[in-house]
């Protein structure tokens, strides 16, 4: 399984809402909502996030995780949030989890809450460990190790965790080393954002005009559902409404990596259209692929990558495309 870190916004606090105060960047809190009342509601992230939205000056968290795999932005990461009284102030970021007895929505969920809190971690220098030390010792901590240095009442997420198999130590392991993927029909079309220096990179909308205020963090991972050309003829990733990907911005930045899930080999045509026979396994999958920042219209094939002075890949062939041959 792999998870692609997707996040909805669409409830996030606006201007003069939440705590306007930069946290210390000592820990990555978890919970989990303790409402049993969830496993009832096909719905409950929503309906957890829609309350805690509009209760913010009671209590909130930076993220929100459920129905699938789902992760809902409350609160800004960096700042302050109001969910474990005392750790407040030393956490950039807290994420909340939805229950569900589901077992397969579950899977997705916890895979989303692991990618999450070690992509935010690794973002603020947080070491990967759990609840190590004392209070002062940085690391992600559970709601249950701020009770214990801080005070408080609350033991999540444990107990609701241990309801689906997952242990304490397993919950360490899964975040240190982070979730194996072993599923191959969903990386195919897996693209995962880079930036040489680590710093934080731009999505655009179809129009060409970038996100305003949503640095896209590097190393994340998403899934694309195609691939289409900028106003400048360079390829774009597809990973979400109207959300674009630059390929210059992914780890395929000039590179076409033919996608592994079609399984045979892929075809060449040359720029006239023409295909190219004689080739025998020659694009076979998974083989990688020199080729330039630009994409070209071929006439009866479409938009094509250029791998050599006489042949083009048509962009279905590559990872990211959403291909589903």
């Amino acid at each position: 399984m792999i998870f692609m870190l997707q996040i909805n916004k669409n409830y996030a606090l606006g201007d003069g809402e939440g705590d306007m105060r930069i946290a210390q960047n000592l820990y990555v809190v978890l919970h989990e909502s303790g409402n049993q009342n969830d496993v009832y509601d096909n719905q409950a992230v929503v309906h957890e996030v829609q309350y805690m939205r509009n209760h913010y000056n009671s209590a909130y968290s930076t993220f929100f995780v459920g129905g699938g795999g789902q992760v809902f932005q409350i609160g800004e990461p960096g700042y302050v949030a109001w969910a474990c009284l005392g750790g407040n102030p030393y956490s950039p970021v807290q994420i909340e989890l939805a229950r569900t007895a589901d077992a397969g929505i579950f899977k997705k969920d916890y895979a989303a809450y692991i990618e999450l809190a070690r992509t935010y971690a690794q973002k603020y220098g947080i070491p990967l460990t759990l609840d190590a030390g004392g209070a002062g010792t940085a690391g992600i901590k559970s709601h249950q190790w701020i009770t214990n240095n801080y005070g408080g009442d609350h033991v999540d997420p444990y107990a609701y965790l241990a309801s689906h198999g997952i242990t304490k130590q397993q919950l360490a392991y899964d975040l240190m080393h982070g979730l194996t993927v072993v599923d191959p029909i969903t990386i195919c079309n897996v693209v995962q954002a880079y930036s040489p220096n680590g710093g934080a990179l731009t999505m655009y909308h179809a129009n060409g005009q970038a996100f305003d205020n949503t640095p896209l963090i590097s190393q994340t991972k998403w899934v694309s559902n195609g691939i289409v050309p900028d106003k400048f003829g360079r390829p774009m990733f597809l990973v979400g409404k109207d959300s674009y990907l630059p390929q210059r911005s992914t780890t395929l930045n000039q590179i076409v990596e033919i996608n592994q899930k079609y399984g045979k080999c892929a075809t060449a045509v040359t720029a006239n259209g023409k295909v190219i026979s004689g080739l025998g396994n020659k694009f076979k999958a998974q083989s990688r692929w020199k080729t330039a920042d630009k994409l070209f219209n071929i006439k009866d094939v479409g938009w094509c990558y250029q791998v050599s002075n006489i042949e083009f890949i048509p962009i279905k062939y590559q990872v990211g495309s959403g291909f589903k041959g």
